[in-house]
């Protein structure tokens, strides 16, 4: 049984960084995407230009939806309107309801969806609860660059590794 805290892939990298050739190569073709820490810092409301070319390049390749945990509607539909994506907002990652929404909207097999995130306890554990690829990536800070170290993310690698 494959324990629902493992990566499928973990890039070491931010999201703009991440090939879209490599995703193809794995056979994804559609893309859920966490907001808050991924494609923009926390405390922004911002979308740096290096994840906007990204989203535009991706938007060409795949089919992407925007998939958050923020409880506010109006951050969230603010950056979705900016990205022209859909999306869900208050998604309570790592319950799987609303993904399983997401991925039945996007109509497309699981086994060629992958969620992208900057957390193990939400992202990647609803990713394979759904039966879906998981992407780790680097969580951003407000300059829109990959933050140099990520407390929350090396306790939760440690506490997966602990209990594998």
């Amino acid at each position: 049984m494959r324990s629902i805290l493992k990566v499928n892939w973990d890039s070491n990298l931010p999201i703009y960084k991440i090939s879209q050739s490599e995703l193809q190569k794995k056979g994804i073709n559609s893309l859920l995407l966490d907001v808050d820490g991924t494609l923009v810092n926390r405390k922004s409301n911002m979308v740096p230009k290096a994840v906007k070319n990204w989203i535009i390049e991706s938007k060409k390749l795949f089919s992407l939806y925007l998939i958050s945990n923020n409880p506010s509607k109006k951050r969230i539909a603010k950056i979705a309107k900016e990205l022209n994506l859909r999306y869900i907002y208050n998604a309570s990652k790592p319950r799987k309801k609303l993904t399983l929404s997401a991925i039945k909207e996007i109509d497309r097999e699981p086994k060629n969806i992958a969620i992208i995130g900057d957390r193990i306890f939400t992202d990647i554990i609803v990713g394979n609860r759904c039966n879906i690829k998981t992407i780790l990536v680097k969580r951003l800070n407000r300059d829109g660059l990959p933050i140099k170290f990520n407390l929350t993310l090396t306790i939760e690698k440690l506490i997966s590794h602990i209990i594998k």
